[in-house]
C-alpha cells in the first residue's frame, strides 16, 4: 500500500506544482543563491524535447510503456522484499504518469526548473519533479533488480 501512495504522492505533488508554475511563473527566477532557476517551459517530446514532431507517437508510446511497467508493478506488490524495486517503480511510475497525463490533456509537459551549472548544455535543460523521479526511480529500479540477480 505505501508504494500505491509514494506513486499518487509523485503524481499529485508535481500536478499541484505544474499548476501553480503555470497560473503564477511569468519569468525566471533564481533560488538557492542562484542555483536554481525557475522558469517555465513546455515540452512537446521527450526528455530535452526530442521527437516533438511526432507527437502522437510519443503518447502512444509513452502510455504503452507505462502499461508494461503497472503490470510489472503491480505484480511486484505482492511478493515479500524487493523494496528498493517498488521505491524505484512507485517513482517511476508516479513521473512518468504525470508526465503523460499532461501530454495527453495539454499536448506538452510542463517543466519549470533548471540547474544553473557552468555547463551550458545541462543549464538549458528545464526539468520538473516528476523528471527527477523518473530519473531516480530508474536507477533504483535497476539496483534493486540487479541485488536479485546477485542473491541467485
Amino acid at each position: 500500500m505505501i508504494w500505491i501512495l509514494v506513486l499518487l504522492s509523485v503524481f499529485l505533488v508535481d500536478l499541484c506544482i505544474k499548476k501553480y508554475a503555470e497560473a503564477n511563473l511569468k519569468e525566471e527566477k533564481q533560488l538557492f543563491g542562484g542555483k536554481i532557476l525557475v522558469r517555465l517551459f513546455h515540452n512537446d517530446g521527450i526528455a530535452m524535447g526530442m521527437l516533438s514532431e511526432h507527437q502522437e507517437a510519443v503518447r502512444k508510446g509513452t502510455f504503452g510503456m507505462m502499461g508494461g511497467l503497472m503490470i510489472c508493478f503491480i505484480s511486484l506488490l505482492f511478493q515479500k522484499g524487493r523494496t528498493l524495486r517498488k521505491a524505484g517503480l512507485s517513482l517511476l511510475l508516479g513521473g512518468a504518469l504525470c508526465n503523460w497525463f499532461d501530454r495527453f490533456h495539454q499536448r506538452t509537459v510542463t517543466d519549470y526548473f533548471s540547474f544553473n551549472v557552468r555547463w551550458k548544455r545541462l543549464r538549458n535543460i528545464v526539468f520538473n519533479l516528476s523528471d527527477l523521479c523518473i530519473i531516480a526511480g530508474l536507477i533504483l529500479a535497476m539496483l534493486g533488480g540487479r541485488r536479485k540477480y546477485r542473491r541467485r
